[in-house]
């Protein structure tokens, strides 16, 4: 019987506490949630920044955008909501938005370099593909940027369309082939060779009445429009 009376009292004492526990907990917690702090100003400080000093105050911290902006650096907080001074409830959340950088960028020096080279950086370097033209000039190789605009060193809104002039090397004169046919092609050899072109030698074949070496075939055929570089071949008797 008397042990009955002591487990009675003992559960008695377990109950009480955890009922006094669970009361001081509910309470703990709704005071809390009542509890109000003045935020912080966090404008112009860094996310991690902002972040430590919320935590600080018991209070959350949330990105709401990220955009350009001229007069904070990249990364920095533009503005806050709610505002710095404002009394909300801990654990709620300050929303901010970040700076993306300004939306002024200084254009890059572009001339005389690769037309391939250029056009995957230019998203990095905050423009985008104009419009691109070509000429021939002596000036510059083939493929190499010789104007652009805006100018190298000259500021310009971010995304600005950069329009480029590209080389196509010099311009090469066009010449009419002459017909070589029946000509020994030796001397035709020495003679278009003295002019600055090619000859080569493609095969030969029997051909009766026909002096060994004499052309009985070329290429490209008499008439056509050809340039300095272009590799004339011929077919000679044998």
């Amino acid at each position: 019987m008397l042990n009955n009376k002591k487990f009675r009292v003992i559960l008695f004492a377990l109950l009480f506490f955890n009922v006094f526990f669970f009361s001081a907990l509910v309470s703990a917690q709704f005071f809390l949630q009542g509890e109000t702090v003045a935020v912080p100003d966090v404008v112009g400080k860094t996310f991690p920044q902002a972040k430590e000093e919320l935590a600080r105050k018991k209070l959350a911290l949330s990105l709401k955008d990220q955009q350009f902006d001229n007069t904070r650096e990249k990364g920095k907080i533009i503005s806050q909501t709610p505002a710095a001074g404002s009394r909300i409830k801990i654990q709620q959340a300050v929303k901010v938005v970040v700076s993306r950088g300004s939306e002024q960028i200084i254009v890059p020096r572009l001339l005389n370099r690769s037309l391939e080279s250029v056009l995957p950086g230019l998203k990095e370097a905050g423009l985008t593909k104009g419009t691109v033209s070509f000429t021939h000039t002596a000036a510059y190789p083939a493929g190499r940027i010789i104007a652009q605009f805006p100018p190298s060193q000259s500021e310009a809104q971010r995304d600005t369309p950069l329009d480029l002039l590209v080389s196509q090397g010099e311009l090469e004169e066009e010449y009419i082939m002459p017909d070589l046919l029946g000509r020994q092609a030796e001397a035709a050899r020495r003679e278009l060779t003295a002019q600055g072109f090619k000859l080569s030698y493609s095969g030969s074949s029997y051909y009766p009445g026909l002096e060994p070496g004499t052309i009985i075939r070329q290429f490209p055929p008499k008439g056509h429009a050809v340039k300095k570089r272009t590799l004339i071949s011929v077919e000679v008797s044998k």
